[in-house]
């Protein structure tokens, strides 16, 4: 009896220490996107990770820039940021923030320091192992 209640005990332990320990889990997401013109597309292909699914930089009516995942797969795993750079090396970037979700549709509006034509690459990037999961060139 006493051997089932540790066993019990370690078994809820262990679950609260693996949820703890993701900082940013993504879900899966599925939104109302912008509409407007397109002003570039890629299509992600996979690094380190299978990745999937097409992105677009579009401007909506009243001029606001969003970047918009479509179909959009890849692997979940800790500290998952979207950055656009010049290349994938991510040395060089501008960050968008947590990654939504792993598996839909969503977008980010992107503000007026965004330049996502000299930073064309856009790539997902586990900051916690300095690993990219998978990237787009927009073009």
């Amino acid at each position: 009896m006493k051997l089932n209640q540790h066993v019990i005990t370690l078994c809820v332990l262990l679950l609260f220490l693996m949820n703890s320990c993701m900082k940013n889990t993504p879900k899966n997401a599925e939104s109302i996107l912008p509409t407007g013109t397109i002003l570039a597309t890629g299509n992600f292909t996979s690094n380190a990770h299978p990745t999937s699914g097409t992105v677009k930089v579009i401007q909506d009516v009243s001029g606001k820039k969003h970047l918009v995942f479509e179909n959009f797969k890849s692997d979940n795993g800790p500290d998952l940021d979207v950055w656009l750079s010049p290349g994938i090396s991510g040395s060089s970037y501008q960050s968008l923030g947590d990654l939504k979700a792993v598996n839909g549709k969503f977008s980010y509006e992107l503000d007026n320091s965004i330049n996502y034509t000299a930073n064309n690459r856009v790539l997902i990037w586990c900051v916690d192992f300095s690993v990219l999961f998978g990237h787009a060139v927009l073009q």
